[in-house]
Protein backbone atom coordinates (compact mmCIF):
# COMPACT_ATOMS: atom_id res chain seq x y z
CA UNK A 1 0.00 0.00 0.00
CA UNK A 2 1.48 3.66 -0.99
CA UNK A 3 2.11 5.53 2.34
CA UNK A 4 2.78 8.69 1.25
CA UNK A 5 0.89 11.19 -1.42
CA UNK A 6 1.31 14.80 -2.46
CA UNK A 7 -0.71 17.51 -3.82
CA UNK A 8 0.20 20.95 -4.93
CA UNK A 9 -2.21 23.90 -4.68
CA UNK A 10 -3.06 27.76 -5.48
CA UNK A 11 -2.71 29.66 -2.45
CA UNK A 12 -7.00 30.87 -2.87
CA UNK A 13 -9.50 29.82 -0.42
CA UNK A 14 -11.62 27.39 -2.86
CA UNK A 15 -9.38 24.90 -2.37
CA UNK A 16 -9.39 24.40 1.54
CA UNK A 17 -12.41 21.76 0.95
CA UNK A 18 -10.61 19.76 -1.50
CA UNK A 19 -7.44 19.88 0.04
CA UNK A 20 -9.23 18.54 3.37
CA UNK A 21 -11.10 15.68 1.54
CA UNK A 22 -7.58 14.71 -0.37
CA UNK A 23 -6.37 14.35 3.13
CA UNK A 24 -9.17 12.07 4.72
CA UNK A 25 -9.54 10.35 2.28
CA UNK A 26 -5.62 8.90 2.60
CA UNK A 27 -6.13 8.71 5.94
CA UNK A 28 -9.13 6.54 5.55
CA UNK A 29 -6.99 3.84 4.10
CA UNK A 30 -5.17 3.47 7.41
CA UNK A 31 -8.93 2.82 9.35
CA UNK A 32 -9.25 6.24 10.67
CA UNK A 33 -12.01 6.06 12.83
CA UNK A 34 -15.19 7.69 12.02
CA UNK A 35 -15.01 10.23 15.18
CA UNK A 36 -11.52 11.67 14.25
CA UNK A 37 -12.09 12.72 10.67
CA UNK A 38 -13.75 15.97 11.55
CA UNK A 39 -11.09 16.74 14.04
CA UNK A 40 -8.48 15.93 11.00
CA UNK A 41 -10.60 18.18 8.24
CA UNK A 42 -10.97 21.18 11.01
CA UNK A 43 -6.97 20.91 11.48
CA UNK A 44 -6.38 20.81 7.85
CA UNK A 45 -8.75 23.94 7.14
CA UNK A 46 -7.21 25.79 9.77
CA UNK A 47 -3.35 25.22 8.38
CA UNK A 48 -4.09 25.98 4.98
CA UNK A 49 -6.41 29.08 5.67
CA UNK A 50 -3.45 30.03 8.22
CA UNK A 51 -0.63 29.68 5.54
CA UNK A 52 -3.25 31.53 2.18
CA UNK A 53 -4.08 34.36 5.28
CA UNK A 54 0.01 34.69 5.66
CA UNK A 55 0.19 35.12 2.09
CA UNK A 56 -2.33 37.70 1.16
CA UNK A 57 -0.65 40.48 -0.67
CA UNK A 58 2.78 38.86 -0.80
CA UNK A 59 2.40 38.33 -4.62
CA UNK A 60 4.86 35.25 -4.57
CA UNK A 61 2.45 32.60 -6.77
CA UNK A 62 4.18 30.13 -5.33
CA UNK A 63 2.04 27.15 -4.30
CA UNK A 64 1.36 24.98 -1.18
CA UNK A 65 2.55 21.10 -1.50
CA UNK A 66 0.86 19.48 0.76
CA UNK A 67 2.44 15.75 1.68
CA UNK A 68 0.76 13.20 3.27
CA UNK A 69 1.99 10.39 4.90
CA UNK A 70 1.42 7.51 7.70
CA UNK A 71 3.96 5.55 9.90
CA UNK A 72 3.25 3.11 12.90
CA UNK A 73 -0.46 4.27 13.33
CA UNK A 74 0.58 8.21 12.82
CA UNK A 75 -0.28 10.69 9.82
CA UNK A 76 1.92 13.21 9.46
CA UNK A 77 1.30 16.45 7.05
CA UNK A 78 3.84 18.98 5.69
CA UNK A 79 2.41 21.98 4.16
CA UNK A 80 5.79 22.76 2.34
CA UNK A 81 5.11 27.29 2.32
CA UNK A 82 6.95 28.90 -0.19
CA UNK A 83 5.22 32.20 -0.19
CA UNK A 84 5.84 34.83 2.86
CA UNK A 85 7.09 33.44 6.02
CA UNK A 86 4.31 32.39 9.07
CA UNK A 87 6.10 33.64 12.38
CA UNK A 88 4.77 33.03 15.15
CA UNK A 89 6.78 34.64 17.89
CA UNK A 90 7.17 38.01 16.53
CA UNK A 91 5.42 40.49 18.59
CA UNK A 92 5.44 40.54 22.48
CA UNK A 93 3.08 39.08 24.22
CA UNK A 94 2.16 36.19 21.86
CA UNK A 95 1.50 34.93 18.76
CA UNK A 96 1.67 37.38 15.55
CA UNK A 97 -1.62 38.26 14.41
CA UNK A 98 -4.13 38.23 12.04
CA UNK A 99 -3.35 33.75 11.38
CA UNK A 100 -2.77 33.41 15.20
CA UNK A 101 -5.87 31.71 15.72
CA UNK A 102 -5.80 29.95 13.01
CA UNK A 103 -2.62 28.11 14.57
CA UNK A 104 -4.22 27.80 18.13
CA UNK A 105 -7.39 26.51 16.03
CA UNK A 106 -5.68 23.57 14.39
CA UNK A 107 -3.65 22.71 17.36
CA UNK A 108 -6.69 21.62 19.18
CA UNK A 109 -7.49 19.14 16.96
CA UNK A 110 -4.05 17.63 15.88
CA UNK A 111 -2.08 15.96 18.37
CA UNK A 112 1.23 17.72 17.31
CA UNK A 113 1.74 20.67 15.22
CA UNK A 114 5.09 22.38 14.60
CA UNK A 115 6.89 25.18 12.15
CA UNK A 116 10.03 24.41 10.67
CA UNK A 117 12.58 26.69 8.82
CA UNK A 118 13.83 25.46 5.73
CA UNK A 119 16.34 28.55 4.57
CA UNK A 120 15.91 29.30 1.01
CA UNK A 121 13.47 26.12 0.41
CA UNK A 122 10.94 28.68 2.92
CA UNK A 123 9.46 26.49 5.37
CA UNK A 124 6.68 23.33 6.06
CA UNK A 125 3.93 23.23 8.88
CA UNK A 126 3.79 20.11 10.64
CA UNK A 127 0.56 18.37 11.83
CA UNK A 128 0.88 15.13 13.61
CA UNK A 129 -2.55 13.07 14.01
CA UNK A 130 -2.81 9.64 15.80
CA UNK A 131 -4.92 7.64 13.48
CA UNK A 132 -5.90 4.97 16.67
CA UNK A 133 -4.91 1.19 17.44
CA UNK A 134 -6.65 -0.05 13.76
CA UNK A 135 -4.14 1.84 11.54
CA UNK A 136 -1.18 0.22 13.85
CA UNK A 137 -3.12 -3.37 13.92
CA UNK A 138 -3.82 -2.87 10.03
CA UNK A 139 0.60 -1.83 8.90
CA UNK A 140 1.66 -4.53 11.21
CA UNK A 141 -0.95 -6.85 9.07
CA UNK A 142 -0.25 -5.76 5.88
CA UNK A 143 3.64 -5.50 5.86
CA UNK A 144 5.36 -7.12 2.64
CA UNK A 145 6.22 -10.59 2.93
CA UNK A 146 9.50 -12.02 2.54
CA UNK A 147 8.88 -14.99 -0.22
CA UNK A 148 10.99 -17.64 1.67
CA UNK A 149 13.48 -19.85 -0.65
CA UNK A 150 13.99 -23.45 0.60
CA UNK A 151 17.22 -24.22 2.40
CA UNK A 152 18.00 -27.32 0.19
CA UNK A 153 17.42 -25.22 -3.29
CA UNK A 154 21.22 -24.89 -4.46
CA UNK A 155 22.59 -21.35 -5.53
CA UNK A 156 24.96 -20.86 -7.94
CA UNK A 157 27.69 -18.29 -7.72
CA UNK A 158 29.00 -17.25 -11.20
CA UNK A 159 29.62 -14.19 -13.56
CA UNK A 160 27.16 -12.05 -14.47
CA UNK A 161 25.83 -13.01 -17.91
CA UNK A 162 24.92 -10.87 -20.63
CA UNK A 163 21.39 -10.27 -20.82
CA UNK A 164 21.24 -10.23 -16.95
CA UNK A 165 21.50 -6.98 -16.31
CA UNK A 166 17.60 -6.39 -16.08
CA UNK A 167 17.82 -9.21 -13.54
CA UNK A 168 20.04 -7.41 -11.80
CA UNK A 169 18.20 -4.34 -11.80
CA UNK A 170 15.34 -5.46 -10.38
CA UNK A 171 16.43 -6.99 -7.11
CA UNK A 172 17.54 -3.61 -6.14
CA UNK A 173 14.56 -2.35 -6.88
CA UNK A 174 12.92 -5.29 -4.67
CA UNK A 175 15.28 -4.62 -1.58
CA UNK A 176 15.97 -0.87 -1.97
CA UNK A 177 12.90 0.56 -3.98
CA UNK A 178 13.72 3.27 -5.49
CA UNK A 179 16.49 4.72 -2.56
CA UNK A 180 19.85 3.03 -3.38
CA UNK A 181 22.97 5.06 -3.72
CA UNK A 182 24.33 4.04 -6.62
CA UNK A 183 21.66 5.37 -9.62
CA UNK A 184 22.87 3.15 -12.16
CA UNK A 185 22.19 0.01 -10.90
CA UNK A 186 18.64 1.54 -12.28
CA UNK A 187 19.86 1.78 -16.02
CA UNK A 188 20.12 -2.03 -17.24
CA UNK A 189 22.17 -0.57 -20.50
CA UNK A 190 24.32 1.29 -17.99
CA UNK A 191 25.23 -1.47 -16.26
CA UNK A 192 25.70 -3.78 -20.02
CA UNK A 193 27.63 -0.89 -21.31
CA UNK A 194 30.57 -1.36 -17.96
CA UNK A 195 29.90 -4.78 -18.13
CA UNK A 196 31.51 -4.51 -21.85
CA UNK A 197 34.14 -1.53 -21.13
CA UNK A 198 35.40 -3.85 -18.24
CA UNK A 199 34.46 -0.59 -15.57
CA UNK A 200 32.03 -3.71 -14.13
CA UNK A 201 33.16 -7.22 -12.94
CA UNK A 202 29.93 -8.71 -11.28
CA UNK A 203 29.63 -11.35 -9.18
CA UNK A 204 26.08 -13.03 -8.94
CA UNK A 205 23.95 -15.28 -7.29
CA UNK A 206 21.33 -17.02 -9.18
CA UNK A 207 18.45 -19.69 -7.81
CA UNK A 208 18.14 -22.69 -10.02
CA UNK A 209 15.17 -20.79 -12.50
CA UNK A 210 18.06 -18.48 -12.99
CA UNK A 211 16.43 -15.41 -10.71
CA UNK A 212 19.15 -13.27 -8.94
CA UNK A 213 19.47 -13.38 -5.42
CA UNK A 214 22.55 -11.51 -4.44
CA UNK A 215 25.92 -9.35 -6.09
CA UNK A 216 29.13 -7.66 -5.61
CA UNK A 217 30.51 -6.17 -8.03
CA UNK A 218 33.99 -4.67 -8.58
CA UNK A 219 34.07 -1.40 -9.88
CA UNK A 220 37.24 -0.04 -12.04
CA UNK A 221 37.81 3.69 -10.52
CA UNK A 222 41.66 4.01 -12.45
CA UNK A 223 42.60 2.28 -15.75
CA UNK A 224 46.37 2.94 -15.29
CA UNK A 225 47.38 1.51 -12.88
CA UNK A 226 44.23 -0.69 -12.44
CA UNK A 227 42.02 0.39 -8.85
CA UNK A 228 39.02 -1.16 -8.11
CA UNK A 229 36.22 -0.26 -5.92
CA UNK A 230 33.81 -3.21 -4.68
CA UNK A 231 30.57 -1.84 -4.55
CA UNK A 232 26.51 -3.06 -5.46
CA UNK A 233 26.70 -5.37 -2.36
CA UNK A 234 23.00 -6.90 -2.46
CA UNK A 235 21.50 -10.26 -1.16
CA UNK A 236 17.68 -10.63 -1.31
CA UNK A 237 16.51 -11.06 2.49
CA UNK A 238 15.19 -14.20 1.49
CA UNK A 239 18.43 -15.59 1.91
CA UNK A 240 19.19 -13.91 4.74
CA UNK A 241 21.21 -15.43 7.66
CA UNK A 242 22.84 -18.94 5.22
CA UNK A 243 26.35 -17.19 4.47
CA UNK A 244 25.20 -16.05 1.22
CA UNK A 245 27.36 -12.39 1.55
CA UNK A 246 30.25 -14.28 2.50
CA UNK A 247 29.93 -16.79 0.05
CA UNK A 248 29.62 -14.32 -3.25
CA UNK A 249 33.01 -12.06 -1.41
CA UNK A 250 34.95 -15.09 -1.28
CA UNK A 251 34.47 -15.40 -5.28
CA UNK A 252 34.76 -11.55 -5.40
CA UNK A 253 37.97 -12.18 -3.82
CA UNK A 254 38.78 -14.89 -6.19
CA UNK A 255 38.15 -12.15 -8.94
CA UNK A 256 40.72 -9.74 -7.18
CA UNK A 257 43.45 -12.02 -6.58
CA UNK A 258 43.41 -12.85 -10.66
CA UNK A 259 42.27 -9.07 -12.14
CA UNK A 260 45.37 -6.74 -12.28
CA UNK A 261 45.15 -3.87 -10.29
CA UNK A 262 47.20 -1.84 -7.60
CA UNK A 263 44.19 -2.29 -4.76
CA UNK A 264 40.46 -2.68 -4.17
CA UNK A 265 39.04 0.24 -2.25
CA UNK A 266 36.24 -0.83 0.61
CA UNK A 267 33.01 1.27 1.87
CA UNK A 268 31.33 -0.17 4.94
CA UNK A 269 28.19 1.48 6.11
CA UNK A 270 28.34 1.33 9.89
CA UNK A 271 25.22 0.85 11.42
CA UNK A 272 26.20 -2.68 11.64
CA UNK A 273 29.79 -4.95 10.87
CA UNK A 274 28.73 -8.05 9.21
CA UNK A 275 30.18 -7.15 6.25
CA UNK A 276 33.31 -5.72 7.95
CA UNK A 277 33.45 -8.95 9.70
CA UNK A 278 32.93 -10.92 6.44
CA UNK A 279 35.98 -9.06 4.87
CA UNK A 280 38.18 -8.93 7.75
CA UNK A 281 40.02 -12.17 7.57
CA UNK A 282 41.19 -11.15 3.70
CA UNK A 283 42.98 -8.21 5.43
CA UNK A 284 41.82 -4.93 4.97
CA UNK A 285 43.66 -1.72 6.11
CA UNK A 286 41.59 0.66 7.44
CA UNK A 287 42.24 4.70 5.79
CA UNK A 288 39.02 7.00 7.06
CA UNK A 289 36.21 7.23 8.98
CA UNK A 290 33.24 9.72 7.00
CA UNK A 291 30.81 10.79 9.65
CA UNK A 292 27.35 11.25 8.62
CA UNK A 293 28.18 11.09 5.21
CA UNK A 294 25.44 9.79 3.69
CA UNK A 295 21.35 9.48 4.05
CA UNK A 296 19.97 6.43 5.75
CA UNK A 297 17.59 6.25 3.10
CA UNK A 298 19.94 5.35 0.16
CA UNK A 299 22.15 2.64 2.14
CA UNK A 300 21.79 -0.37 3.73
CA UNK A 301 18.91 0.21 6.70
CA UNK A 302 18.81 -3.22 9.01
CA UNK A 303 14.91 -3.24 8.80
CA UNK A 304 15.02 -3.41 4.82
CA UNK A 305 17.34 -5.88 5.30
CA UNK A 306 15.24 -7.84 8.19
CA UNK A 307 18.08 -7.30 10.57
CA UNK A 308 16.29 -5.58 13.30
CA UNK A 309 16.06 -1.89 13.89
CA UNK A 310 18.78 0.79 12.96
CA UNK A 311 20.12 2.23 15.91
CA UNK A 312 18.00 4.86 17.52
CA UNK A 313 18.74 8.31 16.48
CA UNK A 314 21.58 7.43 13.52
CA UNK A 315 19.34 9.88 10.82
CA UNK A 316 23.14 9.66 8.49
CA UNK A 317 25.30 6.91 8.16
CA UNK A 318 29.16 6.65 8.73
CA UNK A 319 31.34 5.06 6.21
CA UNK A 320 34.47 3.44 6.89
CA UNK A 321 36.78 4.01 4.17
CA UNK A 322 39.76 0.68 4.01
CA UNK A 323 41.53 -0.86 1.07
CA UNK A 324 43.24 -4.29 0.24
CA UNK A 325 46.69 -3.91 -1.58
CA UNK A 326 47.99 -6.13 -4.10
CA UNK A 327 51.27 -4.32 -4.36
CA UNK A 328 53.65 -3.73 -1.18
CA UNK A 329 53.88 -0.01 -1.66
CA UNK A 330 50.51 1.31 -3.16
CA UNK A 331 50.78 4.54 -1.84
CA UNK A 332 54.65 4.63 -1.93
CA UNK A 333 56.96 4.14 0.66
CA UNK A 334 57.36 7.78 2.42
CA UNK A 335 55.07 10.56 3.01
CA UNK A 336 55.23 13.94 4.88
CA UNK A 337 52.65 14.91 7.40
CA UNK A 338 52.30 17.60 9.92
CA UNK A 339 52.83 16.00 13.35
CA UNK A 340 49.29 16.71 14.73
CA UNK A 341 48.39 13.82 11.87
CA UNK A 342 51.28 12.06 11.33
CA UNK A 343 51.49 11.23 15.00
CA UNK A 344 47.72 10.76 15.90
CA UNK A 345 46.56 9.02 12.39
CA UNK A 346 50.33 7.62 11.58
CA UNK A 347 49.01 4.24 12.38
CA UNK A 348 46.94 3.80 9.64
CA UNK A 349 50.35 4.12 7.50
CA UNK A 350 52.51 1.84 8.46
CA UNK A 351 49.87 -1.56 7.26
CA UNK A 352 50.45 -0.19 4.02
CA UNK A 353 54.51 -0.01 4.08
CA UNK A 354 53.98 3.96 4.24
CA UNK A 355 56.98 5.70 6.46
CA UNK A 356 56.03 9.32 7.47
CA UNK A 357 58.15 11.99 7.97
CA UNK A 358 57.31 15.20 9.73
CA UNK A 359 56.99 18.67 7.82
CA UNK A 360 58.11 21.84 9.58
CA UNK A 361 56.23 23.27 11.84
CA UNK A 362 57.26 27.12 10.61
CA UNK A 363 55.47 27.14 7.10
CA UNK A 364 52.80 29.84 7.21
CA UNK A 365 49.47 29.25 5.52
CA UNK A 366 49.67 31.22 2.26
CA UNK A 367 46.76 34.11 1.71
CA UNK A 368 45.01 32.82 -1.17
CA UNK A 369 44.45 29.40 -2.36
CA UNK A 370 41.83 27.59 -4.55
CA UNK A 371 39.52 25.02 -4.57
CA UNK A 372 36.91 23.12 -6.31
CA UNK A 373 32.85 22.00 -4.79
CA UNK A 374 30.96 19.50 -5.84
CA UNK A 375 27.43 19.16 -4.70
CA UNK A 376 25.98 15.65 -3.89
CA UNK A 377 21.56 16.61 -2.81
CA UNK A 378 20.78 13.22 -2.90
CA UNK A 379 22.42 13.06 0.12
CA UNK A 380 22.54 16.67 1.27
CA UNK A 381 26.54 16.67 1.01
CA UNK A 382 29.12 18.85 -0.35
CA UNK A 383 32.44 17.88 -1.68
CA UNK A 384 35.20 20.73 -1.58
CA UNK A 385 38.56 19.65 -3.24
CA UNK A 386 41.33 22.07 -1.51
CA UNK A 387 43.43 22.39 -4.47
CA UNK A 388 46.00 24.88 -3.31
CA UNK A 389 45.20 25.06 0.28
CA UNK A 390 45.06 29.31 1.05
CA UNK A 391 44.10 31.27 3.84
CA UNK A 392 41.40 32.93 1.75
CA UNK A 393 40.02 29.39 0.02
CA UNK A 394 39.37 27.91 3.56
CA UNK A 395 37.16 31.13 4.74
CA UNK A 396 35.73 30.84 1.62
CA UNK A 397 34.91 27.37 2.14
CA UNK A 398 33.59 27.52 5.79
CA UNK A 399 31.33 30.14 4.29
CA UNK A 400 29.97 28.57 1.76
CA UNK A 401 29.22 25.32 4.08
CA UNK A 402 27.09 27.59 6.57
CA UNK A 403 25.10 29.24 3.75
CA UNK A 404 24.71 25.17 2.12
CA UNK A 405 23.69 23.91 6.05
CA UNK A 406 21.04 26.95 5.90
CA UNK A 407 19.69 25.14 2.85
CA UNK A 408 19.10 21.84 4.33
CA UNK A 409 22.65 20.19 3.76
CA UNK A 410 24.36 18.27 6.32
CA UNK A 411 27.73 16.68 5.60
CA UNK A 412 31.14 18.61 4.07
CA UNK A 413 34.14 17.09 2.95
CA UNK A 414 37.31 19.17 2.51
CA UNK A 415 40.23 16.95 0.94
CA UNK A 416 43.49 17.86 -0.06
CA UNK A 417 47.10 16.62 -0.20
CA UNK A 418 48.99 15.50 2.49
CA UNK A 419 52.05 16.90 0.59
CA UNK A 420 51.02 20.69 0.36
CA UNK A 421 53.27 23.17 2.09
CA UNK A 422 51.55 24.25 5.35
CA UNK A 423 49.31 21.24 6.06
CA UNK A 424 49.53 21.61 9.65
CA UNK A 425 48.13 24.99 9.34
CA UNK A 426 45.55 24.04 6.93
CA UNK A 427 44.18 21.46 9.88
CA UNK A 428 44.12 24.22 12.10
CA UNK A 429 42.55 26.74 10.38
CA UNK A 430 39.48 24.22 9.53
CA UNK A 431 39.22 23.24 12.60
CA UNK A 432 38.60 26.90 13.46
CA UNK A 433 35.65 26.43 11.04
CA UNK A 434 34.24 23.09 13.09
CA UNK A 435 35.92 20.82 10.60
CA UNK A 436 37.46 17.82 12.16
CA UNK A 437 39.61 14.67 11.02
CA UNK A 438 38.42 11.52 8.92
CA UNK A 439 41.48 9.86 7.69
CA UNK A 440 43.39 9.48 4.35
CA UNK A 441 42.05 9.24 1.05
CA UNK A 442 43.16 8.62 -2.93
CA UNK A 443 44.31 11.64 -3.85
CA UNK A 444 44.60 13.26 -7.61
CA UNK A 445 46.29 9.80 -8.75
CA UNK A 446 46.09 6.13 -7.26
CA UNK A 447 49.29 6.34 -5.48
CA UNK A 448 48.91 9.75 -3.77
CA UNK A 449 47.69 9.73 -0.95
CA UNK A 450 45.14 12.68 0.64
CA UNK A 451 43.58 13.76 3.52
CA UNK A 452 39.84 14.27 4.12
CA UNK A 453 38.32 16.93 6.82
CA UNK A 454 34.82 17.31 7.66
CA UNK A 455 31.72 18.82 9.15
CA UNK A 456 28.37 17.34 10.26
CA UNK A 457 24.89 19.48 9.99
CA UNK A 458 22.30 19.61 12.40
CA UNK A 459 21.70 16.00 11.79
CA UNK A 460 21.66 13.27 14.38
CA UNK A 461 25.12 10.85 13.10
CA UNK A 462 25.05 9.23 16.92
CA UNK A 463 28.37 8.61 16.57
CA UNK A 464 28.22 6.40 19.94
CA UNK A 465 26.38 4.07 18.02
CA UNK A 466 28.96 3.45 15.46
CA UNK A 467 29.61 -0.24 14.70
CA UNK A 468 33.42 -1.00 13.44
CA UNK A 469 35.46 -4.64 14.12
CA UNK A 470 38.93 -4.26 14.19
CA UNK A 471 41.22 -3.23 16.54
CA UNK A 472 42.74 -0.74 14.53
CA UNK A 473 38.96 0.78 13.07
CA UNK A 474 38.19 0.71 17.29
CA UNK A 475 41.12 3.26 17.27
CA UNK A 476 40.41 5.27 14.41
CA UNK A 477 36.94 5.69 15.51
CA UNK A 478 38.06 6.87 19.02
CA UNK A 479 39.99 8.97 17.30
CA UNK A 480 37.39 10.56 14.81
CA UNK A 481 34.79 11.15 17.83
CA UNK A 482 37.21 12.94 19.99
CA UNK A 483 37.97 15.26 17.13
CA UNK A 484 34.19 15.57 16.37
CA UNK A 485 33.42 16.43 19.81
CA UNK A 486 36.01 19.49 20.06
CA UNK A 487 34.74 20.51 17.03
CA UNK A 488 31.30 20.92 18.50
CA UNK A 489 32.25 22.38 21.35
CA UNK A 490 30.69 26.21 21.37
Amino acid sequence: MTKKARLDLPLEETFLEPAAEFVVAFADRFELAQDRREHLRQAIRAVLSMVIESNKGGGSGQPVQVEVSENGGVLVVHLHNRGVPILLGGVVGGFQLPYAAKFREASLHADRLSLENRGRKGQAVVLEFKLGVSAAARQASSSPVVTEIPETEAITLRDLAPGEEQSLSRLFYLVYGYDYINESVYYPEKLAAMRQAGDLLSIVAARSNGRLVGHIGLVRKCAKPPVYEAAMGIVDPAIKSRGLFGRIFAKTMEKVRSTPMQYCLFDFVTNHDLSQKHIAKYGYRELALFVGCQSSKTQARLPRLGLGPDPEGMDRYSILLAVIPTVQHPFGRKVTLPEDIGETFGFLLAPLGVEWTPASRFQPLPPGGRYNTRLDPAQSAVHFDLVEPGAKAIEEIAREWGDLVRDGYEYAGVETSVEVPASGAVYDCLASHGFFAAGFIPYGAPGRLGFRFQAVGPADVAIDKIKVATGASKKLLELVRKDFEAARRP
